[in-house]
């Protein structure tokens, strides 16, 4: 008995003497890792029970000094428990420090489970109580649950980072979750460090690397743009400073921050003139100048740098800036009564545009933006509500206006008289298409063709899959030949009234292979022009026909493209060349050597086509006609009509001379435009530009 009495009194020697070393080491390190805080709380705990709270004023190894009540305390440390604070909210009331010192205790016999149970306690006691997080958050990281440990620090940072050095923690389970790829975790950890600790010797590669893991791993831009703009002011020395000014300006310009965007990549192509990013900072920095109407400046810049670089591709950029500064974009803050510009009509100089909040006159002569309003305001106002307009036809004469379920408007220029064509006198409401000449207006709609007999006062005839032969009863579009009607449906099926004889037929050509889909027809000189698309191969073109539809083939502009809306928008418009023939003097060839140098000359005409003409398919169309291998029946010849083309597309512009395989030029359609990136709707061309209709604005180009 005596024996484990005298064992017992040792035992509680060596507790108090642990208790005594550890808070002396508290206070030492207290002092010394701590510096900075002029004025730290300090809990007082004795061992009769009493407590005192006041403001710590220092410590030697026997004794420590507290303000108290307006006095200055000096104790011994031998009795005493201290623990510090930042808030006395975090003060721990006699339960919850029990419970902690009994955790401690615990600690102390080696029984960590039993510990963890009454720092839990303690934390259930006072939910802000940084010592129990502390302590929970050391036995989770023993335990290797990494998770609950960067909880409990966390809590103990935002609780009282001043008085815990957690640095160290921290950067351990960021870095350790980095190495796995567990970049959200690494960030949260590396983050804490961020806040808590600004002053801490890491912080500088730290504040670099977080930036980075945010925009570039998880894709934050919104939080990690202004962590990489702090660290490149703060820290313009270290060796990431390059690569973040860049990346900085690069988000400000995706982001829409365009003046700051500016400002960034001017400072870093002044400071990196030789950076490997140099080249791409200015082609952002001219990309911004367009977005923010700074034409000349940006084709200033581009042409600088299509000047300056050998990279084909940054000098392929550079084109296509160069090329986005010959485009005007007019929206409604131009006066377009909507962005949204559903079909459009040439008049002379004149341009109607149709949009769904009504009709648009204006003036094009004098290359100036110059609206005619009473014309659009008599049409605009004919009926109940502001008409949706679908179709436009225009002559000298006459303006015929399709709508979106008012039926069709009439205007006579002569007179200025207007008459309806309405749903309630039994018109289609949805009219899609007119066409007109001096024989007969015809209709697309929605339930079929409608035909109007000039001079007749018969009503319109209608023609539909019940009555008729017309393939389709949805029809999207239309032409008039002098012999025939031309009409697509919605699906793409080809119908063909043959005025002769007036039926219809569907059509179908040779040169229309098997997926093909047919969006679009117009006509030039003496030939049809239609445009399709394949889903299946992913391609689009078009192909040239005489006005009966014979004589086909087709050829293929685009392939590999998924987005079927993009295959689908492809419009075409062509008119006779009248331009000079060159003159191209035959080189003697060497006998033996015809065969090499004629397919030398082929390469080199096909290399200067643009990137989106795929050579395979140019080949097999229309200019190499001897190349195709086909097994069946040949195709009829081509067309001998020169034309000059024009294709539009929602990322190219095209302008093609027929005559001459090479003939092609290019340019990027507008990438920046009201609401978006350019969906083409239709065009003209007029007075020697094109005029494209677009659900974002209307943009215009001179062809010349």
């Amino acid at each position: 008995m005596l024996h484990q009495t005298l064992k017992k009194n040792t035992q509680r020697k060596k507790q108090k003497m642990y208790r005594l070393f550890a808070l002396i080491t508290v206070v030492v390190l207290f002092v010394y890792q701590h510096p900075v805080y002029s004025e730290q709380y300090v809990v007082v705990d004795t061992e009769n029970g009493d407590r005192l709270t006041g403001t710590w004023r220092g410590a030697t190894e026997t004794h420590f000094e507290i303000e108290y009540q307006g006095q200055i305390l000096r104790l011994p440390l031998a009795g005493h428990s201290i623990s510090f604070t930042s808030s006395l909210s975090h003060v721990a009331d006699r339960t919850a420090a029990k419970y902690y010192r009994n955790g401690l205790m615990l600690l102390e016999l080696g029984l960590p489970e039993e510990a963890k149970s009454r720092f839990e306690a303690a934390i259930a006691e006072l939910p802000k109580y940084p010592a129990a997080h502390y302590q929970l958050g050391l036995l989770h990281k023993a335990d290797g649950d990494n998770a609950n440990a960067f909880e409990r620090f966390r809590s103990v940072a935002i609780l009282d980072a001043a008085n815990y050095d957690l640095v160290p923690f921290f950067q351990e389970l960021g870095d350790a979750a980095f190495a796995s790829g567990d970049y959200a975790v690494a960030v949260d950890n590396y983050q804490l460090i961020l806040t808590y600790y600004p002053e801490h010797s890491v912080i500088p590669a730290l504040s670099y690397l977080t930036g980075f893991l945010l925009v570039e791993r998880l894709e934050n831009v919104i939080a990690g743009l202004p962590i990489l703009a702090s660290a490149v002011r703060q820290y313009p020395d270290r060796s990431e400073h390059e690569r973040a000014f860049f990346l900085m300006g690069k988000l400000q310009a995706e982001t829409d921050q365009l003046e700051e965007a500016i400002y960034t990549l001017q400072g870093f192509v002044v400071r990196y003139p030789v950076s490997e990013w140099v080249y791409e900072a200015r082609l952002i920095r001219a990309e911004v100048n367009l977005k923010l109407g700074k034409v000349i400046e940006a084709a200033s810049e581009a042409g600088l740098i299509y000047e300056s670089s050998i990279d084909e591709t940054v000098q392929e950029r550079a084109k296509q800036i160069l090329d986005q500064t010959r485009w005007i974009v007019y929206t409604d803050a131009d006066g377009l009564p909507d962005n949204q510009i559903q079909t459009i009509a040439n008049d002379g100089t004149r341009l109607w545009i149709g949009t769904p909040k009504g009709i648009m006159l204006f003036e094009t002569a004098y290359d100036k933006w110059l609206p005619i309003e009473d014309e659009p305001q008599l049409i605009n106002t004919a009926v109940e509500t502001i008409p949706d307009v679908r179709a436009i036809s225009v002559d000298s004469q006459e303006v015929w206006i399709g709508t979106r379920s008012q039926g069709v408007i009439h205007y006579n220029k002569l007179t200025s008289e207007i008459q309806t064509y309405s749903p309630i006198d039994g018109f289609p409401g949805w009219v899609r298409d007119i066409s007109a000449d001096e024989m007969e207006i015809w209709f697309a709609t929605d339930i079929g063709m409608i035909r109007q007999i000039r001079g007749s006062v018969d009503p319109p005839l209608v023609y539909n899959t019940q009555n008729s032969h017309l393939p389709a009863n949805d029809i999207e579009t239309l032409v008039l030949t002098p012999n025939r009607i031309w009409c697509i449906s919605v699906e793409g099926i080809v119908g063909t009234f043959n005025r002769e004889i007036e039926e219809w037929y569907t059509y179908h050509s040779t040169g229309l292979r098997e997926g093909m889909t047919i969006v679009g027809v117009d006509v030039a000189a003496d030939q049809l022009l239609f445009t399709w698309f394949n889903a299946d191969e992913k391609s689009n073109g078009y192909f040239r026909a005489d006005l009966d539809g014979g004589s086909g083939r087709p050829t293929t502009l685009h392939t590999g493209v998924d987005d079927e809306s993009k295959l689908r928008n492809i419009y075409i418009r062509g008119d006779l060349d009248t331009s000079p023939i060159p003159v191209i003097e035959e080189e003697p060839v060497i006998e033996g050597e015809i065969e090499e140098g004629m397919a030398e000359e082929i390469v080199e005409e096909i290399e200067v086509l643009p990137e989106e003409v795929e050579t395979e398919d140019f080949l097999e169309s229309e200019f190499f006609p001897e190349m195709e291998v086909i097994e069946e029946e040949p195709l009829p010849p081509i067309p001998e009509v020169p034309l000059v083309l024009w294709i539009a597309t929602n990322d190219m512009f095209y302008t093609h001379q027929t005559r001459s395989a090479d003939a092609w030029t290019y340019t990027t359609t507008p990438r920046i435009v009201a609401g978006g990136l350019m969906a083409i709707q239709s065009f003209v061309v007029a007075n020697n530009r094109a005029w494209i209709a677009t659900a974002n604005g209307l943009v215009t180009i001179n062809v010349q």
